[in-house]
């Protein structure tokens, strides 16, 4: 390499840098950042209160030594930065960009849409200078980033005091709490009202079929019963009407990060994260494209790919005359690619190459329905011929409807979501009498709404415009890790801490859970990135909102503790009952300092357990006890071990993420349980 200058592509994880390596050769030296490798401080706010300005640290010492081996060999070399082709993978190569630029020769932003060969030299080609990108992408950044700081580290202590516990409040995160606990209360208030269903089952030429009332849902019983009755003794209904026209069913387009997690929570059972987890694998092993877009486009080149592989694998005939274009309903989307396969090969060779790269049977299921969508998306519709048919019975009208395959089109490759009723009939003319065999009278009751599901409760959130593709996956977790939700088979149920911060933060702090603010703040950050916008301003108004609220509110937990120590210490609080301030005072006056006698003894049993010395000054004083006792679980968790009824408990509820976090795992199953009591 000598005479040559060096070149380093600067990625995030080391089995991309792997798998780029070999495709760029000697001549390239490949290093990944592992994630973020700058954030705000863990246990400070990190923000100017002032000016905004936040103070980025390196995350860890590991973190520390890559940047400082990353920083001798960027010396006078042409660097690449190649992080994700998104806000937060442009926001660590800027950090990155930042440390290099005054050491290496030449900066180039590098974005990989896909990790093959072909694509990653193209781009290497063709890479523009850093200096030359959007900076817009890292102001947007800053100001998720730290608006989310501001929002979290103010609330969160104000909320935790005045419910009392340990509440977490976040921008986006108490919106999608919000959405669960308004969902459980429509279905603890729905009442149930009884409709009716009359049915007629008619036989022609020895193929049965079901006529139902023209009014498919009756609410007056009495009506239903006399319709019944008029019609028992009728053996013959009369086609009064027949009509027979096509019907094309349309493949969905390819999908967007959000669809993908949908379905796969839908049909695989997936969660989010998970979802997410295995597209990471699957795009770093060069499977798929780039799995957070909220794209439906394809490119040209693969479009090409698409169709040649069509007609290789179906026929000319599965094959539209052009093309099928998709756009996207948010045009700026469409600078990305929607999340495709990069080999057009059948499932079988997808399968063989899911084995290559040491994958497992679950990568295979997700490229699977990446491996149909892609390749269905540029297929002929599905065509259906649809008969409906109206029949004369005493007098009453009834209606079937009945639809036959005619060309399968897409459905060859899949057929998951048939709406079409399938229901063969036999040949109906106008006029003719067809035999009734029996009638049939249903009472039904009407349903609540269902409870969201992590993928439906994704596409709320996209429906209302709250949170982007990089952050579903998160959103879904926070909310489960922090016990605001519990999954009951694939649903959630809000617990109840989540009704207490959605109750608290409507009356103090609405703003935060409100869904048209909150979808006003994520259009601003999408401005901030198109330079329309400053990130300061963003931070500035979420800041402002912190400082105003309305009258403190006083929780129940409150009210319970400050009666509670009246009648402790012969006290009439009667008078202030009502307000927030005086009753406050009252408990800092009266309340307990010294531990109880459970907390003395848990924190003796935590001392013998972990070897930690217990000052005596700590067993005289409640909050540095249970500052200690935290710090002593801490140090407990590093080598508690689950056991297997435990992980047995956390696989049957989906949520075996927890087994390697022992710490996480006992507070969820402590909250799994404690409402299996209550039940």
């Amino acid at each position: 390499m000598s005479g040559k200058t060096k070149k380093i592509v600067i990625v995030e994880s080391p089995k991309k840098a792997r798998e780029i390596q070999k495709f760029l050769g000697k001549d390239f030296s490949v290093k990944a950042t592992i994630g973020h490798f700058k954030d705000l401080p863990e246990k400070e706010m990190g923000v100017d209160l002032k000016s905004f300005k936040p103070k980025f640290v390196i995350k860890s010492p590991n973190h520390r030594k890559i940047l400082s081996e990353i920083k001798k060999l960027a010396e006078n070399a042409e660097v690449f930065i190649a992080t994700d082709p998104d806000r937060e993978g442009y926001a660590i190569g800027y950090f990155m960009y930042d440390e290099l630029k005054k050491k290496a020769k030449e900066i180039k932003r590098a974005e990989f849409h896909e990790i093959t060969p072909k694509h990653i030299k193209e781009v290497i080609k063709k890479a523009p200078k850093f200096e030359e990108t959007n900076f817009g992408l890292f102001d947007a950044f800053l100001g998720r980033r730290v608006g989310d700081r501001i929002v979290g580290y103010i609330l969160s202590p104000i909320a935790s005091k005045e419910i009392g516990g340990r509440f977490s409040v976040g921008r986006v995160q108490s919106p999608a709490v919000r959405l669960v606990v308004e969902r459980e209360r429509e279905i603890q208030a729905f009442k149930p009202t009884p409709y009716y269903v009359l049915s007629a089952i008619l036989e022609k030429e020895g193929i049965q079929f079901t006529a139902f009332y023209e009014k498919q849902r009756l609410e007056d019983r009495e009506l239903a019963e006399k319709i019944y009755s008029d019609i028992k003794q009728e053996q013959y209904a009369t086609v009064i009407e027949v009509q027979k026209k096509q019907v094309k069913q349309s493949p969905k387009p390819p999908f967007t990060t959000s669809v993908l997690q949908q379905t796969a929570n839908a049909q695989l059972r997936f969660s989010p994260e998970k979802t997410m987890m295995l597209a990471q694998d699957l795009f770093e092993n060069g499977l798929i494209t780039y799995h957070r877009t909220d794209s439906v486009r394809i490119s040209d080149e693969a479009i090409k790919k698409i169709r040649s592989f069509i007609k290789e694998q179906f026929g000319q005939e599965y094959l539209p005359p052009r093309a099928k274009k998709y756009r996207s309903k948010n045009t700026q989307a469409d600078a990305h690619e929607a999340i495709r396969i990069t080999n057009f090969v059948p499932l079988e060779k997808q399968k063989q190459l899911i084995q290559e790269k040491g994958l497992t049977e679950d990568h295979l299921k997700l490229l699977r329905l990446i491996y149909q969508r892609t390749i269905a998306s540029q297929m002929k519709e599905a065509i259906y011929e649809r008969t409906t048919a109206l029949f004369d019975i005493k007098g009453y009208r009834f209606k079937t409807t009945g639809s036959v395959l005619v060309f399968e089109g897409y459905k060859k490759l899949y057929n998951i979501e048939d709406k079409e009723e399938s229901q063969k009939l036999p040949p109906l003319e106008k006029g003719e009498k067809v035999k009734k065999l029996s009638q049939k009278l249903e009472e039904k009751w009407t349903k609540p709404p269902p409870r969201y599901t992590e993928g439906s409760l994704v596409k709320k959130l996209e429906e209302l415009g709250i949170g982007r593709p990089s952050t579903y996956a998160t959103i879904m977790k926070t909310i489960k890790d922090r016990g605001y939700v519990v999954k009951e088979g694939n649903a959630l149920k809000p617990t109840q801490a989540a009704y207490e911060l959605i109750d608290y933060l409507d009356k103090k702090y609405h703003w935060v859970v409100d869904y048209d603010f909150t979808k006003r703040m994520e259009e601003f950050l999408d401005y901030v990135e198109q330079k329309k916008k400053d990130w300061k301003e963003f931070v500035k108004e979420l800041y402002q909102k912190t400082q105003s609220s309305g009258q403190a509110v006083i929780s129940k937990k409150m009210l319970d503790y400050a009666l509670d120590l009246a009648k402790k210490h012969g006290k009439d609080i009667s008078d202030i009952l009502d307000n927030p301030e005086e009753l406050k005072k009252f408990i800092d006056q009266h309340k307990e300092t010294r531990p109880t006698e459970k907390q003395i003894a848990y924190a003796k049993y935590l001392a013998e357990k972990t070897g930690l010395e217990l000052p005596p000054e700590v067993l005289e004083d409640r909050e540095k006890i249970k500052k200690w006792i935290n710090k002593a679980k801490k140090e407990a968790m590093k080598t508690y071990q689950l056991s297997e009824k435990q992980k047995a408990v956390l696989i049957k509820n989906g949520r075996e993420d927890l087994i390697d976090q022992p710490e996480k795992a006992l507070k969820w199953l402590s909250s799994y349980f404690k409402k299996r009591r209550k039940k």
